[in-house]
């Protein structure tokens, strides 16, 4: 008979140190392979070091261009050569009598056929390029390089990338951000409480109307002062502080007809059937006939700065500046973003290029506007924190919201165009209390339905000729 022979407790203790060692190299050899393998397969660009490099960019022309960045780049990056195209060309081409949605088609081509290595793009145009896979994303590189995107205005980077679908695409180094201006005169000589930051568009438009039997010597103070607009105007403001979308996410619908844009219509039509709100003539188009500036108007919507008056210190009349009425809950406002710098997908140059758009939103600059207050205000928190010994602190103290956006590649401006003269017509008749507010958002919705569709369709038919002519 054979007899196994059992291994002592410490032999069989040295064994399994033995084969636990052995486990433990063989694991360790794994995790290695498979982290090269997947090192390999999920690798990104990583973008090479600056070297002397030229890139090329349409701006206005070139003067103005070295006026507002390239005399700051060049200083910095002397090892970087800018050629400017200029846009203005796009104006020759066109002649004298331009429409928006016809400038608009022309810069995209001069930008599509320049061949640039940077982007300087609207929000519309920027959205069109990003989906057609013309855009370099940026994400990677912020956190390669470590570059700080948490000055940015609180919402302003989520908002810029959901033009992208999610992804990074460029940035701004300014946004024209609106706010609600009132005259502390007016305010205090009829003993009525000034406005606040936060307020609700209720709340505005009732202080508005407290001024509607004031007068200013013989001349009477409106309560809200438009320089421009009409009654759907202040429809679209109330609808821009409830977050209200004119579009499904699709941007294939209209949606117009429910109880929030019903309750934004009838806040707007009843301030202007009582006169709490007031519009400017077309015929006043020179800034000195503005009435606010003028002293005859108690509150007026208005970005910074808010002309060239008050940068010049001109006005005569003492000014306050508080946030742009909002919705409870809903602390947003949607902001300008015509000015966003991204670098070209197809670029040979994208160090170079990306080094021009991190400088342009980048501290420096931000510090430069905040001193010149050229139109726009620095898109970075913290560098603009008063003006003329006002504080700019309500500039900054609503979220920036996500852009209200059509689908189908159709241009805004025309929608808007063909839209607002309905809405004039719908508006105006439930002011003069010839429809109700239900009969204008059902006929508005429907009208608007009509329009959408008509240019979408438009769009299809000049994206299949475009593709014919391209495999021609």
């Amino acid at each position: 008979m054979n007899l196994k022979r059992v291994p002592s407790p410490e032999k069989r203790m040295e064994m399994e140190k033995k084969k636990y060692v052995q486990r433990l190299r063989f694991a360790v050899i794994l995790v290695l392979i498979l982290s090269f393998i997947g090192g390999c397969l999920g690798k990104k660009e990583v973008l090479e070091p600056l070297q002397p490099s030229k890139i090329k960019l349409v701006y206005q022309d070139e003067e103005a261009f070295y006026h507002d960045y390239g005399k700051y780049f060049s200083m910095k990056y002397p090892q970087i050569e800018v050629e400017v195209i200029p846009e203005v060309q796009v104006l020759k081409n066109l002649g004298k009598m331009i429409r928006a949605d016809e400038y608009e088609a022309e810069v995209k081509k001069l930008l599509e056929k320049a061949d640039v290595d940077v982007y300087m793009l609207d929000s519309g145009m920027f959205e069109q390029f990003a989906a057609d896979g013309k855009l370099y994303d940026i994400g990677e590189v912020i956190g390669q390089d470590g570059y700080n995107v948490e000055e940015f205005m609180p919402g302003l980077i989520d908002s810029i990338k959901n033009l992208g679908n999610g992804k990074l695409y460029g940035l701004t180094p300014q946004v024209s951000v609106r706010a609600l201006y009132y005259n502390t005169k007016l305010f205090k000589e009829n003993q009525i409480d000034p406005p606040t930051n936060k307020m609700t568009w209720q709340e505005v438009l009732h202080l508005a109307s407290r001024f509607t039997n004031v007068k200013q010597g013989n001349d009477p103070v409106h309560g809200m002062y438009y320089s421009y607009g009409d009654a759907g105007t202040v429809m679209f403001d109330i609808a821009d502080s409830s977050g209200l979308k004119l579009f499904d996410p699709k941007g294939e619908k209209v949606l117009i007809n429910s109880d929030s844009w019903k309750k934004a219509i009838k806040l707007a039509t009843d301030a202007v059937r009582s006169e709490a709100v007031y519009f400017a003539p077309e015929e006043q188009i020179y800034p000195s006939e503005n009435d606010f500036y003028n002293g005859q108007a108690a509150m007026t919507i208005g970005t910074t700065p808010i002309t060239g008056f008050v940068r010049n210190n001109d006005v005569p009349v003492d000014w306050e500046v508080v946030t742009f009425p909002i919705e409870p809950g809903y602390e947003s406002i949607g902001v300008s973003l015509y000015s966003l710098f991204a670098v070209s997908a197809n670029s040979p140059n994208k160090r170079a290029a990306w080094e021009f758009v991190k400088f342009t939103s980048g501290p420096e600059m931000a510090h430069a506007r905040s001193r010149t207050m050229s139109g726009a205000m620095p898109s970075r928190t913290g560098y603009l924190k008063e003006f003329k010994g006002k504080s700019m602190e309500a500039f900054y103290m609503l979220n920036v919201k996500n852009r209200d956006s059509i689908g189908g590649n159709v241009s805004e401006s025309e929608f808007y165009r063909l839209f607002n003269k309905t809405l004039e017509g719908e508006l105006q008749a439930v002011i003069d209390n010839k429809k109700s507010v239900d009969e204008a958002a059902a006929a508005l919705e429907i009208k608007g339905q009509e329009i959408l569709s008509k240019l979408q369709e438009e769009s299809k038919k000049k994206a299949i000729g475009s593709s014919k002519e391209a495999h021609k």
